[in-house]
C-alpha cells in the first residue's frame, strides 16, 4: 500500500481549487478546493503518489449451483487469480461492488467458493454489499465473513484515503435495508458530511445498482430510483468517479455533470450480455470477465482499464478530475 510522504515547507493560504502548480521559484504547491496550500520543497521533476485500485463485482457461484463446471459460467476462479496477480504485482486494493458470494450470500457459501478464490488478498479487501448480500436476513453472512472489511450493520458506508489528493466512498445502494440513501437518510447525511471536507480534491464512490447501463437492467426504475439519490449527492459534492456491479458487464461511460461512470459486474457468475446502447455508453462488453483497474495519482489524474481474466487489457483511459462541488 502506498503512504504519502510528508515533507517540511512553508504553508501558504490558497482559496484556488488546483491539484498541482509549480511556482516560479520550483516550490510545489497542494491544495484542496477550498483549502490551505502547501508549499513543499520540490522540483518540476518530482513524481506524483499514485494507488493502485482493483474492483469488480458479481463474483462467486453457489456452491449447489449446476453450472459450476460450466466453461463459460462459473469463473471466479480464474478472476481470483488474476487479482491475486496484480495485487503481487502492486495493485494496493481490492474492492468488491456487491454480489461477492451468490445465491444467498451465507457464510458457508463465502466460505466454499468465494474464499479460496480470493483469500489470498483478503489482506487489502474492502468489500460493498449487493442485493444478493441481504437475501440472508440483515446480510449476516457478509458481515460475518468479512468482518472489518464491510464495515458495520448499522453502518456499512465508510471512507478512506488510498493516495494524497483522493478519498474512496464505499456506499450501500439496497435503500431499504439501511435507512435510505436520500439526503434525509443517515447515509445521506453522512454522506454530506464527508464531501464537505474539500481538502481531497478527486472523489471515487462505489455502490452496486448502476444509474444508467447497456445491460439485461436496462431502463429498470427500481436500480435508477436507488442509484440516482447517491448520485444526487455525490455530483454535488464533487465527486469524480462512479464504479457499480449489479448488471454483469463492463461498461464505460463519457464523463455526465463531470462524473465518469463504470460497471464492473464481470466477477465470474455469468454474462447478461448487451441489451442497447444507453446513453454516453463508450465502451460495452458483455461476454468476457475480468476486473476495473484505477489508477489514482496525487496530481489530479486518473488511469482506468478493463483486464480480461486472461490478463489483457480491452479497455483503457485517462482523465483529470473536474468535478467541481456545488456552491
Amino acid at each position: 500500500m502506498i503512504v504519502p510522504q510528508s515533507t517540511s515547507g512553508t504553508l501558504v493560504p490558497m482559496r484556488l481549487r488546483i491539484s498541482v502548480v509549480l511556482t516560479t521559484v520550483g516550490a510545489l504547491v497542494l491544495a484542496g478546493s477550498g483549502g490551505l496550500g502547501q508549499v513543499q520543497a520540490g522540483t518540476a521533476s518530482s513524481k506524483p503518489k499514485v494507488a493502485r485500485i482493483v474492483s469488480v463485482g458479481d463474483i462467486a457461484c453457489d456452491p449447489k449451483s449446476p453450472y459450476l463446471k460450466s466453461p463459460g459460467s462459473c469463473q471466479h476462479d480464474r478472476v481470483g487469480a488474476l487479482v491475486k496477480r496484480m495485487v503481487n504485482r502492486g495493485a494496493d486494493w481490492f474492492i468488491t461492488l456487491g454480489d461477492a458470494q451468490y445465491e444467498t450470500a451465507k457464510y458457508r457459501a463465502f466460505r466454499r467458493e468465494f474464499h479460496p478464490a480470493f483469500r489470498s488478498v483478503r489482506s487489502v479487501t474492502k468489500a460493498i454489499a449487493g442485493n444478493h448480500e441481504y437475501y440472508t436476513a440483515q446480510a449476516r453472512g457478509h458481515f460475518r465473513y468479512w468482518g472489518k472489511h464491510a464495515g458495520t450493520r448499522k453502518q456499512p458506508w465508510r471512507t478512506f484515503t488510498p493516495v494524497a489528493g483522493w478519498r474512496v466512498l464505499l456506499l450501500d445502494s439496497n435503500c431499504e435495508r439501511v435507512g435510505g440513501c436520500g439526503p434525509d437518510s443517515r447515509q445521506g447525511k453522512w454522506l454530506k458530511r464527508v464531501l464537505a471536507d474539500n481538502s481531497r480534491t478527486c472523489t471515487v464512490a462505489m455502490w452496486h445498482h448502476p444509474l444508467q447501463t447497456s445491460g439485461a437492467y436496462a431502463g429498470n426504475a427500481d436500480n435508477r430510483a436507488r442509484a440516482l439519490q447517491l448520485w444526487k449527492i455525490a455530483n454535488a459534492g464533487g465527486v469524480d468517479v462512479v464504479l457499480n456491479g449489479h448488471d454483469h458487464i463492463y461498461e464505460r461511460f463519457a464523463k455526465r455533470s463531470d462524473i465518469q461512470q463504470f460497471i464492473g459486474g464481470t466477477g465470474g457468475k455469468n454474462h447478461y450480455g448487451i441489451t442497447t446502447k444507453a446513453p454516453g455508453s463508450k465502451k460495452r462488453i458483455g461476454d468476457r470477465y475480468g476486473v476495473i483497474r484505477l489508477d489514482l495519482s496525487s496530481d489530479g489524474t486518473y488511469r482506468h482499464a478493463f483486464v480480461t481474466a486472461s490478463g489483457n487489457v480491452v479497455d483503457r483511459g485517462r482523465k483529470t478530475c473536474t468535478n467541481e462541488p456545488s456552491a
